[in-house]
C-alpha cells in the first residue's frame, strides 16, 4: 500500500467518508481520479442535450404511424417523414441522424430520467448515492485539469428533473449552472438595478474577505472554506471575459426572430452561444410531454413554441461548422403508447421511442432501427439501443471512456457505465 492509499483508507476508517460526501467541493480534490485514463482523444468540445421531459409520443412526432394524430411532412432524408409538429426541424434533420429504436425498462418518470441522465437504472445505483449526471462527468473530463478562473462548464436550462445539474462526488465546480430567466441569465451577478458602482462592490468584497479570514483563524471549518471558494468562483465568473456568451440580447434582431421569442427559442439561441464558447455540456429540459389527456392539443402547444428554435439551432450549428465539435442529442425518458386512450391520452411506453443524435463523430442523414407498422415494437431486436447504450455511446463520442472508473466520496470506484452498456460503434 502506498502513502496515498494508506492515508485515504485511514481517513475513511475513522468515519471521514460521510464528512467528505457532505461537502463535495472539498472531497472532489482528494478523491476524484487524478489520471488521464478515462479521457479519450476527441475533437468534440460541447454536447447540447435536449430532454423532452415527460415522455414524448414517437408515433406523433419523429416516427409517425397511421395511428398518429397528426399529418406527416417529408424530411431531407429519403423516405423519412416526421409528424407535423416537427415541420421546421424536418428541413434540417439530414445534418443529424435518428435512432428509432431507443428503449428501456423504466416506465416511471423519475426512474427514466435518472437512467437518461446517468446510464444507470435506479436499482443499479443504490450503492452510489452521490452519482453524478453525465453532464458533470463530461464537464470534468473537458475542464478537470484546467487552471485559471471559474466559468460554468455545465449549464442547465428549464426543468431540473432526475439528476439534472447534480455533480455528485465530482463536486460543486462541475455542478450545473442553472439559467432560470433567459432574458437575464446572469442577473444575480450584476449590481442591483445599477445602483452600485464597481468601487463599492470591491469594498464590500474586501470587507467580506477580511471578516471571513478573521473567522477562519478562530473557527476553521470545511463549510467556511467551501463558502469562501464559492465567493471567489462567483467573482471570477462575474469578471470573466466570456460572460457575454449568456447575453442573448447581443444577438441581432433578425437572428432572435429566426429562433423565436418563446423561452424555448431563447434557450436554443443561448445553447448556440454557449457552444461557440465550447461549454462542455448544455442541458435544455422541455417539459409538458406527460400527455395522459389532450395529447394532440398539448403536443401542438409545445412544438408551436419549440420547433422553430430547434430548426434554427441545427441550421446554425451546421452553417457555422460547429457540428464538427458539437454533439446534438434530443431524447425523452420513454415514449408513449401507440394506442390513444380515453380523453385523447397516451400512457407511458418504455418499449420504444425515437432519439436524435448528430455532430462530432456521428454519421449524418441515417436512420438506425425501425418499428412495426403501428410503432408497438422494434422490428429487429439487435438494433435496439437501450438508454445505457446511448449514454455509453455519447461518452465514447465525446472523449470519455465509458468503461473507466472514478473514485467516489466513499472511497469506492464508480464505473461510468454498467457492464451491460454497449457502445454502438455503427452510430459513430
Amino acid at each position: 500500500m502506498n502513502r496515498k492509499e494508506f492515508l485515504k483508507n485511514t481517513l475513511f476508517a475513522f468515519g471521514f467518508g460521510n464528512l467528505f460526501s457532505t461537502f463535495p467541493m472539498f472531497q472532489s480534490k482528494l478523491l476524484a481520479a487524478e489520471d488521464e485514463e478515462f479521457r479519450l482523444p476527441s475533437k468534440v468540445k460541447s454536447i447540447i442535450f435536449i430532454e423532452m421531459s415527460g415522455g414524448m409520443s414517437h408515433v406523433d412526432t419523429l416516427d409517425p404511424k397511421p395511428n398518429g394524430v397528426f399529418s406527416t411532412v417529408p424530411t431531407k432524408i429519403k423516405g423519412v417523414n416526421f409528424g407535423e409538429p416537427f415541420t421546421q426541424t424536418a428541413k434540417h434533420i439530414h445534418n443529424l441522424s435518428l435512432i428509432r429504436s431507443t428503449w428501456s425498462e423504466e416506465g416511471d418518470h423519475g426512474f427514466g430520467q435518472f437512467l437518461l441522465g446517468t446510464g444507470y437504472r435506479m436499482t443499479e445505483a443504490m450503492g452510489f448515492p452521490d452519482i453524478p449526471h453525465m453532464g458533470s462527468v463530461i464537464a470534468y473530463a473537458k475542464k478537470g485539469n484546467e487552471k485559471g478562473s471559474y466559468f460554468p462548464s455545465y449549464v442547465t436550462i428549464g426543468g431540473r428533473g432526475g439528476k439534472s445539474g447534480q455533480s455528485g462526488f465530482l463536486g460543486i465546480p462541475y455542478a450545473g449552472y442553472h439559467v432560470g430567466n433567459l432574458d437575464e441569465p446572469i442577473q444575480h451577478l450584476n449590481p442591483s438595478h445599477g445602483r452600485y458602482k464597481e468601487e463599492r462592490l470591491v469594498r464590500r468584497k474586501d470587507l467580506l474577505s477580511l471578516m471571513n479570514a478573521e473567522f477562519s483563524e478562530k473557527f476553521s471549518s470545511v463549510e467556511g472554506k467551501q463558502w469562501q471558494s464559492m465567493l471567489v468562483a462567483a467573482e471570477e465568473f462575474r469578471s470573466s471575459k466570456d460572460i457575454d456568451a449568456f447575453r442573448i440580447s447581443l444577438e441581432d434582431e433578425k437572428t432572435r426572430q429566426r429562433y423565436g421569442t418563446t423561452w424555448q427559442g431563447k434557450a436554443m439561441l443561448l445553447a448556440k452561444r454557449l457552444a461557440i464558447k465550447e461549454i462542455p455540456f448544455i442541458h435544455i429540459n422541455i417539459g409538458g410531454w406527460d400527455t395522459h389527456d389532450n395529447n394532440k392539443a398539448q403536443i401542438t402547444k409545445i412544438m408551436k413554441d419549440t420547433d422553430q428554435g430547434i430548426a434554427a439551432l441545427i441550421e446554425d450549428l451546421s452553417g457555422l461548422g460547429l457540428l464538427k465539435q458539437t454533439i446534438f442529442v434530443l431524447s425523452s425518458e420513454f415514449g408513449r403508447t401507440p394506442v390513444v386512450g380515453g380523453r385523447d391520452g397516451r400512457d407511458h411506453y418504455p418499449k420504444v421511442w425515437t432519439s436524435i443524435v448528430g455532430g462530432g463523430p456521428f454519421s449524418k442523414g441515417t436512420v438506425f432501427g425501425e418499428t412495426d407498422e403501428f410503432g408497438n415494437q422494434i422490428l429487429d431486436p439487435n438494433t435496439g439501443v437501450h438508454v445505457r447504450d446511448l449514454v455509453a455511446t455519447l461518452y465514447q463520442a465525446s472523449g470519455v471512456d465509458p468503461t473507466a472508473s472514478l473514485m467516489n466520496s466513499f472511497g469506492r470506484p464508480f464505473r461510468l457505465t454498467t457492464r451491460k452498456a454497449k457502445v454502438r460503434e455503427n452510430l459513430i
